[in-house]
């Protein structure tokens, strides 16, 4: 049977969070980012990444054309992103200029503006330029009857057998004859 210290050893949890920090760091940024959560019991802070400078990098639209730092960070003590927040804070870094997100959450996505509305939204299909001889009707149906035949054509070169043949006959004009056959 094993021990209540053997129980407490191995039910310890830790939390980890990613710190990205954009534009340039201060003098030991590490060193001081690591004394002021030192409250939350860190037990790792590495810098992960540093990526190239982007003209807009992910979660910071409001500074563009800088590079954004990445840190990781484990603690042994329950917190939250916000606590951690108030400790980088007190470090003189703005909110705009830095971001706190668990390890286990979605990474970020782009942030785009749509252009343009969905077809859906609007009442009337005002710009709607679709040419319906392209994708409807007779014209449509021979094309694409003629299109499957160069198909069926080019597979028998290669040696595959096809299932299907296209009806031959003459065209019927007032459509008393069966394309099947009669």
């Amino acid at each position: 049977m094993k021990t209540f210290k053997e129980y407490l050893t191995e039910s310890k949890k830790v939390y980890n969070f990613k710190i990205k920090v954009a534009g340039e760091l201060p003098e030991s940024f590490q060193e001081n980012l690591k004394t002021s959560l030192g409250r939350c019991g860190v037990s790792k802070l590495t810098k992960i990444s540093t990526t190239p400078i982007q003209a807009l990098p992910l979660d910071f639209p409001n500074h563009p054309n800088t590079e954004v730092h990445v840190f990781e960070v484990i603690c042994d003590y329950p917190v939250t992103a916000p606590e951690l927040a108030t400790d980088v804070k007190a470090l003189g870094l703005a909110e705009t200029s830095f971001r706190i997100r668990g390890i286990d959450e979605d990474s970020e996505s782009p942030l785009v503006e749509p252009t343009e509305t969905a077809l859906l939204d609007e009442a009337e299909y005002k710009d709607l330029k679709i040419k319906h001889k392209d994708y409807f009707g007779d014209d449509f149906n021979k094309s694409f009857l003629k299109d499957l035949d160069k198909a069926a054509k080019a597979r028998k070169k290669e040696g595959v057998q096809t299932e299907y043949k296209l009806p031959k006959g003459k065209t019927d004009k007032n459509c008393t004859k069966s394309a099947l056959g009669s």
